[in-house]
C-alpha cells in the first residue's frame, strides 16, 4: 500500500534562471505511484526558504500539477517545508499491525497489547511534514539547517550538497522541538532503476547517520505515533509523517 509523500524535482541540481517544477509524489520507498496536486484545504503551511528570505508560498499555488513551479533568481540552496493537516483512517487489526511493523512502530503494538486493543480495529489520524532541499548553481549556504517549526522535523546537520558518494550525513529528528530518541528512520535511495533502503534508529539526541552509498534521489523519513491527545472523538491514535528529500551526484 503506497502511503509516503515526498517532494522531487526533475533534478535536485539546477542552473540559475532555469524553471523548476517541484512535484509531490505518493508512493512507497521512492517508487512513484501517483503525482499529487496541491490541496489548499489539507495544507496548513507551505514555505520556501532561500538567501535569507522566507516566502509563504501557500497562496501562490493552485490545485494543478506540478505542485509548485518557480524560477530561481539567485544561486544557493532552496529549502521547502510543508505541513498537511489531519486525515482519518480505520484499519482492521491485522492491517494495522502489519503497517506498524513495516514502519518500525513495534512500540505501538506493545501499547495496544497493554490496553487490551490488539484484536480491535484501530482508528488513526495522521498528518505530514515534508521538506526538500535543492541546489541552485554552485553556491552553498546554511539554509539547510533552518528550523522551520514543523511539529515533526528532520534536519541535516551538514549541507547535503557538500557530500559525495561514500560520505555519511547525520540528521536530527525533533518532535515539538525536542529530540526524538529511539525511533526508526528509513533512508531510501533511487539510483536510476535501482532502489535501496537503510533502516536506522535515532540515538539519545535524536540523531541518525546515513551512509550516502549511492548517487541519485535520497529520502530520509519516519513515522512517529502516539495515543491521541486532544479532540479524539474520531481517533485513538495519531501519527506524524516526516520526510526530507535531496540529491547526491
Amino acid at each position: 500500500m503506497a502511503h509516503e509523500y515526498w517532494f522531487e524535482p526533475a533534478s535536485f541540481f539546477t542552473k540559475l534562471d532555469e524553471k523548476i517544477d517541484l512535484k509531490l509524489f505518493l508512493g512507497e520507498g521512492l517508487k512513484v505511484e501517483e503525482e499529487m496536486p496541491f490541496k489548499a484545504a489539507k495544507t496548513d503551511s507551505f514555505r520556501h526558504y532561500y538567501g535569507g528570505s522566507r516566502l509563504d508560498a501557500k497562496n501562490s499555488v493552485d490545485e494543478s500539477m506540478p505542485f509548485y513551479s518557480f524560477t530561481p533568481e539567485s544561486e544557493g540552496n532552496h529549502l521547502f517545508a510543508m505541513e498537511r493537516n489531519w486525515s482519518y483512517i480505520t484499519l482492521e487489526p491485522d492491517k494495522f499491525d502489519a503497517y506498524l511493523k513495516e514502519d518500525g512502530m513495534e512500540y505501538i503494538l506493545e501499547e495496544r497489547r497493554k490496553l487490551g486493543e490488539s484484536q480491535k480495529p484501530a482508528r488513526e489520524r495522521y498528518s505530514r511534514f515534508i521538506k526538500t532541499l535543492l541546489q541552485i548553481g554552485d553556491k552553498r549556504d546554511n539554509v539547510f539547517k533552518k528550523k522551520t517549526g514543523l511539529k515533526l522535523e528532520i534536519t541535516p546537520l551538514e549541507n547535503p550538497y557538500s557530500k559525495k558518494v561514500g560520505d555519511s550525513l547525520t540528521f536530527k529528528v525533533e518532535f515539538d522541538g525536542r529530540p526524538l530518541a529511539g525511533r526508526t528512520v528509513f533512508a531510501d535511495n533511487r539510483d536510476g532503476e535501482t532502489i535501496s533502503k537503510q533502516k536506522l534508529v535515532t540515538d539519545a539526541k535524536g540523531k541518525v547517520k546515513v551512509k550516502l552509498d549511492r548517487h541519485g534521489v535520497w529520502l530520509v523519513r519516519l513515522v512517529f505515533m502516539q495515543r491521541c491527545k486532544t479532540d479524539c472523538d474520531e481517533a485513538e491514535w495519531e501519527s506524524f509523517w516526516g520526510a526530507f528529500s535531496f540529491g547526491v551526484k
